[in-house]
């Protein structure tokens, strides 16, 4: 075997190491199922140590559900491009440590949110691709085979999309909520309603009156579709917006304290919610069950609860 062709061999070895990374990744390391109390950290993939350090704070490369499994390979180019500092261009010395800040920004983060690594992807990945492309002119393979082991790259991103799909259907039937949504027979666009067909209706049949304010459970859907007073609050983070700024409502007060500061102070006495976020904080979701009456709920999940001091009223 001639020294080019061995060379194509250890290439192609990269797109059979991307595969194998998407298989450990979905079929091993990710779990399928929040344990109590950590669904925000589940739904974000940062729910064990292992996964904090892949999909938070080296999120812009192994994040695969979000961002491939070609995109690995820039952390190796990058960390070659550090070695060979003193032979590299101005270019591509400044295009480094733009890289290096930006993962080093994002990764601080710790996960918060994969979007901003999404921000990298198309340059990393061009970056892996003229470094792959380099590297192999190098190697002395021909421009065929150079370009065979870029479409094998490409299509090993196929199949981590498949896994990753498949995580997410095995994901929504070990969810009680969610399991429903996947088995339903309704047209998928009926997936995509944001809220009640008439919002205000709803909220008017149930006993709302136009002037009654509303805790707002992390549905803006309310602010578009209502011109009634709301209080924007998410269980997930325990703040509300308010005149004021950013405020808890749950932190350091008793259940009665919270029923007192929801009524009197924040002149707030029902609570529009859905099944799904409500499970994003235990305390809420115990709240609203334990000190709180049901009053509405719509097919998708939407809910209206009534604090203490509305009955009769």
């Amino acid at each position: 075997m001639t020294g080019t062709r061995l060379n194509w061999w250890r290439w192609m070895l990269v797109p059979l190491g991307s595969i194998i990374f998407s298989l450990l990744y979905f079929l091993v390391w990710m779990p399928v199922k929040a344990e109590p109390g950590q669904l925000a950290l589940f739904e974000r993939g940062i729910g064990s140590p292992l996964l904090k350090l892949l999909n938070g704070y080296l999120g812009s490369f192994f994040n695969l559900r979000y961002l491939g499994n070609t995109v690995i390979w820039a952390l190796p180019a990058l960390i070659a491009m550090a070695i060979r500092w003193r032979s590299l261009r101005p270019s591509m010395r400044g295009l480094l440590v733009f890289l290096v800040l930006a993962v080093l920004i994002i990764g601080g983060a710790g996960g918060f949110n994969y979007r901003y690594a999404m921000t990298l992807l198309p340059t990393l990945i061009g970056a892996v691709m003229i470094a792959f492309s380099l590297r192999m002119e190098l190697d002395g393979l021909t421009t065929g085979r150079r370009n065979f082991v870029l479409i094998a790259l490409a299509l090993a991103t196929v199949v981590n999309t498949k896994l990753s799909m498949d995580l997410a259907g095995r994901m929504a039937l070990h969810d009680p909520i969610d399991r429903a949504r996947v088995i339903d027979d309704e047209p998928f666009y009926t997936k995509f309603d944001t809220g009640p067909e008439d919002l205000d209706g709803w909220l008017s049949s149930a006993g709302v009156g136009p002037t009654d304010r509303v805790l707002v459970n992390n549905l803006p859907v309310y602010f578009y579709e209502t011109d009634r007073p709301g209080l924007y609050y998410w269980c997930g983070a325990d703040q509300y917006f308010g005149p004021e700024g950013e405020r808890p409502i749950f932190r350091e007060r008793t259940d009665e304290e919270v029923i007192q500061h929801l009524v009197k102070e924040l002149d707030t006495r029902y609570i529009f919610s859905d099944l799904n976020l409500s499970r994003y904080d235990l305390r809420f979701e115990q709240f609203l069950a334990e000190h709180c009456r049901l009053i509405a709920q719509d097919e998708k999940g939407h809910t209206l609860h009534a604090l203490p001091d509305t009955f009769g009223h």
